[in-house]
């Protein structure tokens, strides 16, 4: 591969993390769930952090001091639901993990430290 094309690739993935899609902290919630079908938040504060679901209803991101620590896209992971939309629906914050709904009756589990994922 080209110098320059690497080059390209690296400048197009270095600024994807620096310039990551920020939160507005007015739809931040200091309670440890969030039912998005019923309430304009979208990020519960825990310890610091703020664990965001963003724009796509289907991604969600953990930052602290403004800052990006890693990203998921649930609906990408687990799939599509079966019944229901494929979007996060309720996020609860509950001992080291975000347990997600998406859709009607899917659920997920992601790893607070690192996003990890798992349906």
């Amino acid at each position: 591969m080209k110098p320059i094309i690497k080059f390209l690739i690296l400048a197009l993935f270095s600024t994807h993390i620096n310039f990551a899609q920020t939160f507005d902290p007015k739809l931040v919630s200091k309670d440890l769930e969030i039912n998005i079908s019923e309430t304009p938040k979208r990020g519960i504060e825990k310890n610091n952090i703020i664990y965001y679901v963003e724009k796509d209803l289907q991604t969600i991101s953990a930052y602290k001091n403004k800052k990006l620590q890693w990203q998921t896209n649930v609906i990408a992971i687990c799939g599509k639901p079966d019944v229901g939309e494929p979007k996060i629906r309720y996020f609860s914050y509950k001992s080291k993990k975000l347990l997600v709904v998406m859709g009607k009756h899917n659920y997920a589990e992601v790893n607070v430290i690192d996003g990890k994922t798992f349906f």
